[in-house]
């Protein structure tokens, strides 16, 4: 006899029947209804997660050949099509003889839309036209939805990739930076005229009040170089445009007016491109960074200080100063200033890794390329704690040598008891073989 197995007695019995059907579509469509509210929700969060990182209004400037094409190669390391991108080339670059400007930057644009360009100011280097370039790049920006506004020059070069950049920039949304380390006194936070020495040069340049129709307004150095948000950007421009405000009002004082420097006598106002915007910012009542901030990494998320955004070395001719060995090359800029920027390099790397810039300027491949090599990284974990020897660093010199024939062989050279003639061997196949074989295989693979 076939006995009936018997469900255990602890387990829910399923309706059968109508109700049991009834019952079997009602807990399909709760479990459907789960997954869609589910797979909604997840959606939504990575939806959430993706635009919570900021979309960020490149300007680029240029003023010659060399700068346009380091820009172009700028362009390549920071691009991303949610970004939007502009660069000015100086009303003073002389186009090249045998084609057009479009012809120019092309390879510059390489066809990619999110990307416009003007040559529209002709910059003068201590004067108000500093500005114009940026201020343009910020009412192009303004056409367009964006969150972060960041003014890059030529020779500047990104330390992040343009995904960790973004995540890094969500870290430090609502701040507005307009200053550059390691040089800046105070940090991030713009640097007070009344901050400085009575003697130091930058508090005689100005008088305090900065205008005479603004018995509060102190003038604050920065850098023109930033990373501000849409709302500085809104309200310069507005503040710009309204007549009576301390932004148009600064504008013509700096345009028009003249200040006496102690010692020197009645001059123009000098570096409006490193005072105006950190003034507009410390009295626009918009988030300003305290001098060294506290973030979170965008990788390991433990919290680190952040020191500067931009990396540029400043102000180092001084027999005080702190750091005596740098890059220089007279034969790329003829009117290198003593107070810089100097060029950084891959000595630098550990510096900049310290400070968790975001930019480094000035950079050249013909100076120190290594620095191409390590940057942008997409952790700062990865660049090297690389720092200048403790010994100052000089590059040997190509020695020339007195040469000598020996026989039908010239060009040679009488070293100690022998004469060492330029080699002409004969190999082994093998060797050429071999080469050509390695010259498949893209580095590493072999």
């Amino acid at each position: 006899m076939v006995r009936k197995r018997q469900a255990p007695a602890d387990l829910p019995r399923i309706p059968t029947g109508k109700a049991g059907g009834i019952a079997l579509m009602a807990g399909a469509a709760t479990v459907i209804a789960l997954l869609v509210l589910g797979g909604a929700a997840w959606l939504a969060t990575s939806l959430g997660a993706a635009h919570a990182h900021p979309r960020v209004a490149f300007l680029v400037v240029a003023h010659d050949a060399p700068t346009l094409s380091s820009a172009a190669r700028l362009l390549d390391a920071i691009y991303d099509p949610e970004n939007l991108y502009f660069v000015h080339v100086d009303k003073k670059f002389q186009w090249p003889s045998d084609r057009s400007p479009a012809d120019t930057m092309a390879p510059v644009l390489r066809g990619r839309k999110n990307i416009k360009w003007a040559q529209l100011a002709d910059v003068s280097w201590g004067r108000w036209s500093m500005n114009e370039p940026t201020l343009w790049g910020m009412r192009e920006a303004l056409e367009h939805d964006f969150d972060v506004f960041i003014n890059l020059s030529g020779d500047a070069w990104p330390v992040l990739t343009p995904s960790a950049l973004r995540a890094t920039l969500h870290e430090l949304r609502g701040l507005n930076f307009v200053t550059s380390g390691p040089s800046c006194d105070t940090g991030l936070r713009p640097t007070g005229r009344n901050e400085f020495g009575d003697g130091w040069h930058k508090k005689q340049a100005y008088p305090h009040p900065m205008l005479p129709d603004e018995p509060s307004l102190e003038a604050f150095y920065g850098s023109q170089w930033m990373v501000v948000t849409r709302a500085f950007c809104q309200h310069v421009i507005q503040d710009l445009d309204t007549p009576g405000s301390v932004s148009h009002k600064l504008r013509r004082w700096f345009v028009n007016g003249t200040t006496f420097v102690e010692g020197v006598g009645r001059v123009k106002p000098h570096i409006p491109d490193e005072t105006f915007f950190p003034t507009v910012l410390m009295t626009s009542g918009l988030r300003v960074p305290k001098p060294v901030e506290v973030v979170k990494d965008h990788v390991s998320r433990k919290k680190v200080p952040l020191r500067a955004v931009w990396y540029v070395r400043m102000d180092e001719h001084y027999p005080w100063s702190s750091h005596k060995q740098r890059y220089t090359s007279a034969r790329l800029d003829r009117k290198e200033r003593p107070w810089g920027p100097y060029y950084v390099g891959s000595y630098d790397l550990g510096d900049i890794r310290y400070h968790r810039a975001l930019f480094v300027r000035k950079t050249s491949r013909n100076v120190d390329g290594n620095i191409f090599t390590v940057l942008p990284v997409d952790d700062y974990a990865d660049i090297p704690d690389l720092k200048w020897p403790s010994t100052p660093v000089a590059l040997s010199e190509p020695e020339t040598y007195d040469t000598v024939t020996r026989g039908a062989e010239t060009g040679c050279v009488r070293v100690a008891e022998s004469i060492h003639c330029p080699p002409v061997h004969a190999l082994g196949a093998d060797v050429a073989s071999a080469e050509k074989r390695a010259r498949r295989y893209a580095p590493g693979e072999l």
